[in-house]
């Protein structure tokens, strides 16, 4: 199954995921948790929708079989004050933005290999999607 053909499964997975995340069932948590990573990257993950559910992110990665990319993303939540970021997204980026100048080339380094890993990821994501039968609406 294609990612085309599994839109309308995402589509329900994604109105639930918004409003009634604890509803998900573990696939379906993989799955909406890891989509973001390859289309908006780590980045993205921290300064928009996604890192209130950062810990489920992570243990996706390591589920799918990218600990170094897990690691990367500890990484970046140890420049947090608790050391992993606020589920509040306001809260998020105020501390985000007290520091992302002083560490940009650290930022910018795991967003680099970040993408270089990308296409392995949302490779492993599909084939999750498929053996799980998760992609049918």
């Amino acid at each position: 199954m294609t990612r085309q053909e599994a839109q309308a499964a995402w589509k329900k997975i994604v109105d639930t995921g918004f409003t009634k995340y604890d509803q998900l069932s573990n696939n379906e948590k993989i799955w909406f948790n890891i989509e973001p990573l390859t289309t908006g990257g780590i980045i993205d993950h921290y300064i928009n929708h996604g890192a209130e559910h950062n810990q489920d992110t992570l243990d996706a990665l390591e589920f799918l079989h990218f600990p170094d990319l897990a690691q990367q993303m500890r990484t970046i939540n140890e420049l947090f004050t608790s050391g992993r970021p606020p589920a509040d997204n306001i809260q998020r980026n105020e501390q985000w933005d007290s520091w992302c100048d002083k560490n940009e080339l650290l930022l910018d380094e795991v967003d680099n290999s970040f993408w270089t890993r990308c296409a392995d990821l949302e490779k492993a994501l599909i084939e999750h999607i498929n053996q799980t039968g998760i992609g049918v609406a």
